[in-house]
């Protein structure tokens, strides 16, 4: 009988100790995610000039509005502390704002939500969700598709790599009938920096140049380009971005009517020192390279707005525990920089 009743009391002691231990985890979980605070590097411009940006105020993600030119300053929407708000996106028309939600928590079933914004009735709806992660988004020029994506798995490919997307592919989804469907079966490694051809039938996506890779000793001699999908062709992919450049490219947005890109590459790759990230411009028919930007810095997410402007964002505290991220503004020929104060509007 006295061996019972030691038995209930470690069962109990252990129980208490169980429900301890998830309680002390559940808080320092929230403690983790409230700990996320500032602006994010993801923002858009429409072509109305409304710059949608986001925040995170004691991990809680914001998506803010703000015009100067039409009096327009406010905080659109916030999601969950352990949630992400990805690339937000506006329609053409700048009716809508599309974004990505998805789940902090890299251990838990990951997920990702497409929303779409409305920004005359404040509406803010899901259209689709996935098990997976949906990345980048970008609506067609007529308002009718959104391009986004998608990766195949989620997961760490070395012990001492954290969780990562990889096997990404193109898909869309038609707004009308809410048909996803998948334009690519590449399982590429990595796919960046969506965007959508102004005639609406082809997207530009930047990924690793590696068709004649056969080796891991091949992979390190590869690098990340700018690639062009036609949409009745998306098999017969090419690279756009000048073929022979040996530095890698990252974000890139495409100058309308023109074949340019503006993308976002490292400036000192040889120094030895903390590597510098600058906006460049390629002129795809004249095969000129040009460097727009030298603040020395992380530049990058350039995005094109009204009147050609190019806006971007600079990390002026990369490489340190938490970043800080400013907005800013030049002429597509990289004159007149000026730094774009955004509202604190909490």
């Amino acid at each position: 009988m006295k061996r019972r009743k030691w038995l209930w009391i470690f069962v109990a002691v252990v129980l208490i100790i169980t429900l301890a231990l998830i309680v002390i985890g559940s808080l320092f979980d929230k403690e983790e995610n409230e700990k996320q605070n500032g602006w994010s590097s993801d923002f858009d411009v429409s072509k109305q000039g409304t710059i949608a940006y986001v925040n995170y105020v004691k991990g809680k993600p914001e998506i803010h509005l703000y015009n100067p030119e039409q009096s327009l300053k406010m905080k659109a929407l916030e999601l969950k502390h352990d949630q992400f708000i990805l690339d937000p996106s506006f329609s053409n028309d700048g009716s809508a704002l599309f974004y990505i939600a998805a789940n902090k928590d890299s251990d838990e079933e990951l997920a990702s939500t497409v929303h779409q914004y409305n920004l005359e009735t404040k509406e803010d709806k899901e259209l689709f969700s996935v098990q997976s992660a949906i990345t980048d988004i970008e609506c067609s020029p007529k308002g009718k598709s959104l391009f986004y994506l998608q990766a195949g798995v989620f997961k760490n490919y070395s012990p001492i790599a954290s969780k990562r997307p990889h096997d990404f592919d193109l898909h869309e989804y038609r707004l009308a009938d809410k048909k996803q469907i998948k334009h690519t079966s590449l399982k590429k490694y990595s796919m960046d920096s969506l965007k959508v051809a102004q005639d609406g039938k082809s997207v530009f996506v930047q990924m690793p140049d590696d068709e004649n890779v056969k080796t891991a000793e091949d992979s390190f001699e590869s690098s990340q380009k700018i690639f062009q999908f036609p949409l009745d062709q998306p098999a017969n992919f090419k690279v756009v971005s000048n073929p022979e450049r040996k530095n890698d490219i990252y974000d890139f947005t495409v100058v309308p009517n023109k074949k340019e890109f503006i993308f976002q590459s490292v400036s000192n790759p040889e120094s030895g020192d903390t590597f510098q990230y600058e906006l460049y411009k390629y002129n795809a028919e004249t095969k000129e390279e040009k460097q727009l930007t030298n603040l020395k810095e992380y530049t990058e997410r350039p995005v094109i707005g009204p009147g050609n402007k190019i806006y971007f964002m600079v990390d002026k505290s990369f490489g340190q525990k938490s970043s800080d991220y400013h907005l800013y503004q030049m002429n597509v020929d990289g004159t007149e920089v000026t730094e774009i104060p955004l509202p604190d509007d909490k």
